[in-house]
Order: structure tokens, then sequence, then C-alpha cells
């Protein structure tokens, strides 16, 4: 048994302050007789030499246990807050080896040996012999225990004869990131493609039967230029897992990719909305059909004792993956419908047009040889005008087509131990910010404006804040969630629990302009229709509003306007000229707590006329109201429409 050194970065939390305390564990094949002094001196205090006798001794800061010298593992640490550092108990024989290595992995991640040491390993390790073998050990995410990995195809796209079908260009632009080694080089910031980082896993060693099986990942031979962490996320079936690797020091180490060209949400649900069949399937194990060539495995290497694994496949986490997979599933369903990832929806306004279209997909997905299979029970194919497509469930067969959210989702997401804990005031920062995660898609799917939840997205955005600006952001740290905030999430909650349909569609446009504009003092809003004001508002801002920021005097003339214009169902076009009011009003929420609480205002009285709002941005030189917030009193209605400013002032091109 060969000596191998590791040295890992540990956080104390024992005591009434978190520190960063330094482990060392050593694997000595040797008798104690046989242990030079110089590695003994390099280590100091850290290791800690075990008893003959087998005796404990107090006040040494470790519990030690000796049956013999010839197998030793000992792991030691400098006594922080007052506190005495523990041990690794040591083996009689090599057939105990098995099990204290099972224990060190559980304390300092697994241990790897090469034939050679590592660069990112300094001199110092080895002490007086390095030659020995080493590795850097951080901290690994156990795998999730008792998942088998899922079942996953061997099947590998043929991505030449995919880009060849591109006409766009869009996949072709990414595909060298896959198959040229010097693309994938220079997509690298300076200096950073030689790599050298090095991740254990934990717990990893059982799946690698798998991951050979299937060829999704083989044996190093040499050092990877990066080898990360992998661990494994519970499928959606609750019984197998997938395989993610933690590949955040590659992506630190390279620039950021491109647009993924995924579609909005709102979209991709109107788009689907506008015709009545559809076909639906996902790739599988989608990701694992991507080739990826042999020269750049070697940075999408797994961290595993005893021996690394490269993944031959395109890798899980890695931030280039969704933006390959996604240009890849665009171009199957180009001018045929719609992708989102890994899942395809073929769609037609007819039944023979759905299935003309279906043609032409099994075609392009047979010529690229992309593996397919149907959602749920659905057989494979075959074209409905009911379905659940991420996360929403359509129906194109009524008289006007509908959605609302998987009924699935919906329940879990209300009933699970996240929303329980997060409205019980004290909930973990990963808990919280995984029932806010689905209280935006809810919103999202259901047609609810973010705005009438400002307290959440106000407390959401400083915990957000506050991970972001961290060193080692800590999510299983437990916050203090705001009543205000608990209470427009149980809000939330109980409208996901009713989960209604929404109706789709465009509403009628109700013939009506509404100007809206604010200066520094004072704000107007004028209503037109026909070619001419019909009627308008103006006033001066007092009090707090008068000394506030101009988008939220723009938001305020907005809010004026619908509560005092606006009565006329269906969809009512808005001239502004502020950008960020724009933006506000067309998704439904502000980055401004204020903000948020006028929107709403506004919102709420336009849901119960009737009224969707339809807002566009102006330059300040043809915002018609401009002149009655600068002292211009309103005309008497109804009255012809101001000429607009002739010339634009610089500060309208921004």
């Amino acid at each position: 048994m060969a000596v191998t050194w590791t040295r890992a970065w540990w956080r104390w939390t024992g005591g009434p302050t978190t520190r960063p305390v330094e482990r060392v564990v050593r694997v000595d094949g040797r008798s104690r007789a046989d242990e030079p002094g110089g590695e003994r001196q390099a280590f100091g205090r850290w290791v800690k030499r075990p008893r003959v006798d087998g005796g404990k001794r107090r006040g040494d800061g470790c519990d030690r246990r000796s049956l013999s010298p010839t197998w030793v593992l000992a792991v030691g640490c400098p006594q922080p807050a007052g506190r005495g550092g523990r041990g690794v108990g040591v083996g009689r024989d090599a057939s105990r080896l098995a099990g204290l290595q099972r224990r060190l992995q559980g304390i300092a991640g697994g241990l790897a040996v090469y034939d050679e040491a590592p660069d990112n390993v300094s001199s110092s390790t080895y002490s007086s012999t390095p030659s020995l073998p080493g590795c850097r050990v951080a901290p690994g995410r156990r795998a999730d225990a008792g998942l088998p990995l899922a079942r996953v195809t061997s099947n590998r796209i043929d991505v030449e004869a995919l880009a060849a079908m591109d006409g766009v260009g869009r996949f072709r632009e990414v595909l060298p990131m896959l198959m040229d080694p010097v693309a994938f080089a220079e997509a690298f910031v300076s200096g950073d493609a030689a790599g050298g980082c090095r991740v254990p896993s934990r717990g990893m060693e059982r799946h690698r039967a798998t991951l050979r099986s299937c060829g999704v990942a083989s044996d190093a031979r040499s050092r990877p230029a990066f080898a990360m962490k992998a661990f494994t996320t519970p499928k959606k079936d609750g019984r197998t897992a997938r395989l993610v690797l933690d590949a955040r020091p590659l992506n630190d180490a390279m620039r950021r990719p491109p647009s993924m060209d995924l579609p909005r949400l709102r979209d991709f649900i109107a788009e689907v909305e506008r015709h009545r069949f559809a076909m639906q399937c996902d790739g599988v194990s989608y990701f694992y059909q991507f080739p990826v060539d042999a020269s750049i495995s070697r940075y999408f290497g797994i961290g595993m004792k005893g021996c690394d694994m490269l993944l031959n496949v395109l890798c899980m986490g890695w931030s280039w993956a969704p933006c390959i997979a996604q240009r890849a599933s665009n171009v199957l369903v180009r001018d045929l419908g719609l992708a989102w990832v890994d899942n395809f929806l073929v769609l037609g306004g007819t039944l023979d047009e759905a299935e003309r279209n279906v043609a032409v997909f099994r075609k392009r997905a047979q010529a690229a040889r992309v593996e397919v299979r149907a959602e749920g029970d659905d057989a494979l194919w075959q074209v409905r005008s009911r379905f659940v497509c991420v996360g929403v469930e359509f129906d194109l067969a009524a008289e006007t087509q509908r959605h609302r959210l998987d009924p699935a989702w919906a329940e879990r997401w209300v009933d699970g131990s996240g929303m329980t804990a997060v409205l019980s005031g004290r909930a973990t920062a990963r808990q919280f910010a995984e029932v806010f995660g689905g209280a935006v898609w809810a919103t999202d799917i259901l047609a609810v404006p973010r705005c009438h939840f400002a307290a959440l997205l106000s407390f959401a955005g400083r915990l957000g804040g506050r991970m972001v600006g961290a060193a080692a952001p800590v999510w299983d740290e437990v916050v203090d969630v705001p009543p205000s905030a608990r209470r427009e999430l149980g809000a939330l909650r109980k409208i996901v629990r009713e989960n209604p349909w929404v109706v789709g569609g465009v509403p009628e446009d109700t013939g009506s302009v509404l100007w809206t504009d604010a200066s520094s003092r004072a704000w107007a809003a004028l209503l037109e229709a026909e070619g001419r004001f019909v009627d308008g508002r103006q006033g001066v801002f007092a009090g707090p509003d008068a000394d506030a920021h101009i988008n939220l005097k723009e938001m305020l003339a907005f809010a004026e306007g619908v509560v005092r214009l606006c009565w006329a169902p269906g969809a009512q076009r808005c001239r502004i000229d502020n950008a960020a009011v724009v933006g506000a009003v067309a998704k439904g929420s502000s980055s401004s707590y204020a903000a948020n609480r006028v929107l709403s205002r506004s919102l709420r009285v336009a849901g119960r006329r009737g009224i969707v709002l339809r807002p566009d941005w102006v330059p300040s030189g043809g915002q018609l109201a401009d002149p009655y917030t600068r002292g211009t009193s309103l005309p008497r209605f109804p009255a012809q429409l101001p000429l607009p400013r002739s010339r634009a002032t610089p500060f309208d091109l921004f």
C-alpha cells in the first residue's frame, strides 16, 4: 500500500464562531518505526501519531486507538475554539483497509492515486518524499443514497447531419465546442485552459460500472485537465437519479455562452394556443446523446476515489450544454413547432397539417439519429388536443384554447415540505429559493402579475443579493421570512391550489390610446380616440411623491391614467416614454418595491374592468402628453391632437 497524502479545507461549526480549519489525511502502509522524521515535521501538529498501547490520552485533542501499527489512517486538525480534533482509528491488516477508507471518504471526500504527483499539490505536501502520490481534496456533495442512476441510452446523435439541416446556422455556431479542440480552448479566459483543478466526488464509485456500460464515461488514463465532483439528483419519478457534474471550476474558466434561443414561456404558450393539435415527445437522455471529441473529454473529468473518469458526452452542469442542446432542438422543429431543451412539440392547425408535420419531424430525427420517446403513457407520434408539456396542461379542443398548471406539479408545490417551512417563517435559504422559483413559474403560467407580491419579491431580492455577494453562499442557513412575504405567498398558494384555466387568445382592441407622462413636478394622462383627445387628467406631485425617483413618478402617472381614464374592456394601448415603466408593465413586475405597489393597483383595476394593458415606448419628442406636465393646461375635450415636437433631444436616444 503506497503512502497517500491529501489536504482539505474544512469549516469548523462546533464553536461559537465559524472559521476554516485545515485537516490532513494520512494513509500509511508502513510501520511506525519506519516513518521518517521529516514527514512528522512537515505536518507538525496536524498529524497525530497513534499510540501503540491502544489507550486514550486526555487533553491532546485526538481520540486514538491502535490495534497494530501496520495500517494507519489518521486525521488531525488544530483545536479551534477550545475544542479538540478527531482521529480515525487504525486497522490490524489489509482486510480492514476498505472499511477505513469508507470512513475516510465521509470525512475528506475520497482519495485518488496517480502515477505522478498532480501539479496543483505543493512540494510541502510531500515533505522530503516528493515522489509519493497525492492529491488535493475538497469536501464533495454526497450522492442520493439508495437511488440508482436512471437508465440512459447508448445512442449518439449524428451532429454533422444535424448541422447540415441547420438553415439558420445557429447550431453550427456552437458545434465546434463539441468537436474542435482548438475552438474549445479559445473559449477559455486567458491562461485558464491548463486546468489543474481536482475536486473528488462522494459516493459515486458505485455508479462506475453503470457509467462504463452505457458509454457515458470511461476511466481516465492520465490526469484530467479538470476533475470535478459529480452528484446525483432525484428524477421526478422518485425511483432513479440523474448524474450532474458540478462544473463551476470549468464554467469560471470559460467565457459565457451565447444565447440559448429558448423562447419566453409566455410566447411559448401563446404559440401553442394558436393551434388545435400537437404531438409531444422528448429526447431520451438527451444530453448523453451528444458525443464529445476525445481531445475535449479531458476537460470533463469526474474526480473519483481510485481512478478518475472522463465524460464522453455532453456534460450536464457545463454552462454551454443547455445552449448546444436547445439550438440542436430548434433545428429539428424548425417551421414545425416548438422545442424546450429536450421537449419537442410539433403543432398543426388541423389534424392533417399536424400529421404532415409529424412525418417531417420523424424524418429529421431519423436522419440525425436522435432517439425520442413519448411523454408519460402516450403512444409515440400520437397527435392530441389535450396534453401536458413543460409543466403546463393545454386544452386545445375547447371552444377557446386554454391552459393551466400541471395538476401534479401544482400539488407538489402547494403541499411540499419547503412551502410548509417558508410559511412557518423559519426556512433554509435553499428551501426559500425552491419555493420562490416555483412561485415565479406559477405566476407566469397562470398570468398572475408578480407585482401583487411586492413584499415577497423584495425579500427574495435582498436574499439573492446577500448570496451573490457572499464569498461562499450558505444555502442551508436558516432565514427569517417576514410576515408580509408569507401572507403574499399564502395568497398565491390558494390560487395555485385552485389552478384555474387561463383562456388564451388576444382580446379585441379598445380603439383608444392612453398617453401618460411625468416631469419633475407634475404628471398628465390623456386618452386618444378616433384621432383626437377625448379625456384627460393632470396634477402636481405632493408629499413623498415630490421627492420620488423619476421612474416612480412615471409609474404614478401611468396608474392615474389607467384608474381615471380607462373603462372599456379589451386591449388598451399605452404610450409611455420611460423604458423602465414599459418593461415593468409588460412583464407585470418591477425591481422596485414602491413601483410594484403602484403597478399592482393599476393592474387590479384593469383586471376588474376586463382591460389588458399593451404598453409601447415612444421617444420623448413624440410624447403627446409632455406639454401638459410643463405648465400647459388641459384643453376642452374633445380636442385635436397637438403636433409632436419636430426634433428629438439627445436624451431620446437612451
